[in-house]
Formats: structure tokens, C-alpha cells, sequence
């Protein structure tokens, strides 16, 4: 029974050092690996959908907030919220004035490049068309689930700041279109 009592008291005596010692370590492995928790990406583009009939303009005003939480190493959970302004043209289908805002939550892979790093994204998301009927002014709204896919390219300018850039497509069963093309840029904090 004592053998017993002086084994464990060492088992727990050598996980404690252990412990220990790994907790030192960390901070130093981490800054090493160049890691970090959070990203916000602030960015404007442009797109539109290459399906409205009339409106296919690609050339549309928008901007993208990115709220990213890395999970594993190369991997981060993306919520990407942004807006989309679909006015270039005066007519996106039956609607003039009309927007898409969107909100799409999904996993990014990142790949390290010579000079940056990549990622290829798929997120799931809620988007929002909204604008006025073309033939009698009348407010109309429709909201419908979507999915993205997209590429990213950051730029590191240091271990906390970066130059991000973003292509993605969109599908989502709304009735004025149904695929939305979007290209973006702008800058990444990471801490």
C-alpha cells in the first residue's frame, strides 16, 4: 500500500514539473509558429450577378467585414458580413435601388506561399435582396439561405497586419438572381 502512495505521489510530482515546464515553453513555441487567435479583415470591392436580367453588371460597390477565430493551425471560422449595392446599372431585374446584404459563416484552409499565404474557403450564409419595384415604386425585400466558395490571398506586412484579397461566388435561390460574383480587398489585424 505505501509503494503504491510514494508511485503515485511521483506520477503526480512528475506531471506537475511537466506541466509546468510545457506552459514555459508555450508562449515561446507560439510566437516561434507565428500564431495567433483572432483576425478582422476590413474590406471593399466590387460585384454583382452575371444572371440578372437586366443588371448584370459586375462593376457594383460593396464592402465585407471578415471575424475569423483560427481553430487549428491553417484553419480558421470565417463570419464574413457585407453589403453589396446593385445600382450601377438603374434596374437589377424588377428592382432599381436594390442591395444584397449577406452573412455567411464557414471554414478557410490556408496554404503558405514563397511571399503570402492562400486559402480556399465554403461557407454557409443568409442573404437579403432588397430594393423597388421598377413599375410601381413599392418597397420589396426577399431573404433566402445561400452558399459561398472562395479564394484568399494575404500579404503579411508584419505578424500582426496584412493585405488581404478575396474572389468569391455566390448561389442563393433568390427570384431577381440566383449567382452573385464578388472581388475584394483590404487589410487583416491579427492578435
Amino acid at each position: 500500500m505505501t509503494r503504491n502512495r510514494r508511485l503515485l505521489a511521483r506520477l503526480v510530482l512528475f506531471s506537475s514539473i511537466s506541466g509546468l515546464a510545457g506552459m514555459i515553453a508555450l508562449p515561446g513555441a507560439a510566437q516561434a509558429q507565428g500564431l495567433y487567435t483572432y483576425n478582422v479583415g476590413v474590406l471593399g470591392g466590387v460585384g454583382g450577378s452575371p444572371d440578372a436580367d437586366p443588371g448584370s453588371d459586375l462593376g457594383n460597390r460593396g464592402f465585407q467585414v471578415n471575424l475569423g477565430l483560427v481553430t487549428e493551425p491553417k484553419t480558421v471560422l470565417t463570419l464574413r458580413v457585407g453589403r453589396l449595392s446593385l445600382d450601377r446599372k438603374s434596374d437589377f431585374g424588377s428592382l432599381t435601388g436594390a442591395d444584397l446584404t449577406y452573412a455567411d459563416i464557414g471554414g478557410e484552409y490556408r496554404f503558405d506561399e514563397t511571399y503570402y499565404q492562400s486559402g480556399i474557403y465554403i461557407a454557409l450564409g443568409a442573404y437579403r435582396l432588397q430594393g423597388k419595384r421598377a413599375f410601381d415604386g413599392s418597397r420589396r425585400e426577399q431573404t433566402a439561405v445561400g452558399a459561398a466558395l472562395g479564394l484568399t490571398g494575404e500579404f503579411p506586412i508584419n505578424s500582426h497586419f496584412g493585405i488581404l484579397l478575396e474572389l468569391s461566388g455566390h448561389y442563393t435561390p433568390l427570384n431577381e438572381a440566383k449567382t452573385f460574383a464578388m472581388g475584394h480587398a483590404g487589410v487583416a489585424f491579427h492578435f
